[in-house]
């Protein structure tokens, strides 16, 4: 697909629906920010589906589970079953399944969501108090309620021979009123006490990717939507894919315009497309 170098419209977002039949679609700053959803979005997913596209929801952000996301896009007028949904929490205990860590202890920062997820594969969760087992993993994610007494914790577990492992990296988060620190700033912390690096799971990495692309086996020709260059542009060219960004998340017209590379298609928002 040609690269468009000034911000795109209905017609170049047209052209786009007619051209892909799978999307991966980041949420927040996408879809919504914050419990705000972004005008036009819901009504724009419609189009696609209506054209046949598959749409996947791909997000970073691991705090809720799979029926919270289910519920919060309701909210928004967007239907959607669990199977719609990939979080990095997700793919962490996919991933961790595979590795063989059912019945592993693990110590987590990161809120419902990631804890359910690993609960779901035989992970047993100890954040302290009482007798201190033997960690086996530290699993960080976006924790609202991180502390110096979390991230003491964290880096003497990793610092005692546990795997570090993060959901994503993501320097920030798209909230209602403006950026707040995300994941990757709670984990620099943890990387920096422990003197470890973690093996990051969420976009723009690979398991992240793969899961997705699972997901749309049955597409012949994807793209990318989402509003964070580093993970969900770079997660899509690494893939081949498309890339489109919105400028309703952590980017704007002037920081699109001096990317490098150029994403395929630069739009406001989600309500440009389909």
């Amino acid at each position: 697909m040609q690269k468009e170098r000034d911000s795109g419209g209905p017609l170049e977002a047209l052209r786009v629906s007619e051209d892909f039949d799978g999307i991966v679609c980041d949420l927040d700053g996408v879809v919504y920010r914050g419990d705000g959803v972004i005008p036009g979005a819901p009504q724009a997913i419609a189009r696609l589906r209506e054209r046949g596209v598959h749409i996947v929801f791909c997000t970073n952000n691991s705090r809720l589970t799979l029926g919270q996301y289910v519920d919060k896009l309701a909210r928004m007028g967007v239907s959607s079953v669990p199977e719609d949904v990939v979080t990095s929490g997700v793919v962490t205990s996919e991933v961790l399944a595979r590795r063989g860590y059912k019945g592993a202890t693990a110590m987590v920062v990161g809120d419902q969501g990631i804890r359910e997820n690993l609960g779901d594969i035989g992970v047993r969760i100890h954040d302290g108090g009482g007798e201190q087992p033997g960690i086996d993993i530290v699993v960080v994610g976006w924790d609202v309620d991180f502390n110096y007494a979390k991230m003491r914790r964290a880096a003497a577990a990793v610092r005692g021979g546990a795997a570090l492992i993060a959901t994503n990296g993501d320097a920030t988060f798209p909230a209602a009123d403006e950026l707040w620190p995300g994941a990757g700033a709670i984990l620099a912390s943890i990387e920096v006490a422990s003197g470890r690096r973690a093996e990051i799971m969420g976009k723009p990495n690979t398991p992240m990717m793969e899961a997705a692309a699972r997901r749309l086996e049955d597409a012949g020709s994807i793209a990318v939507v989402g509003d964070r260059p580093d993970s969900d542009l770079a997660g899509g060219e690494a893939m081949g894919w498309a890339t489109i960004l919105v400028l309703s998340g952590v980017v704007d017209a002037a920081e699109a315009a001096a990317l490098d590379p150029q994403p395929d298609l630069i739009v406001e928002s989600l309500a440009d497309l389909g």
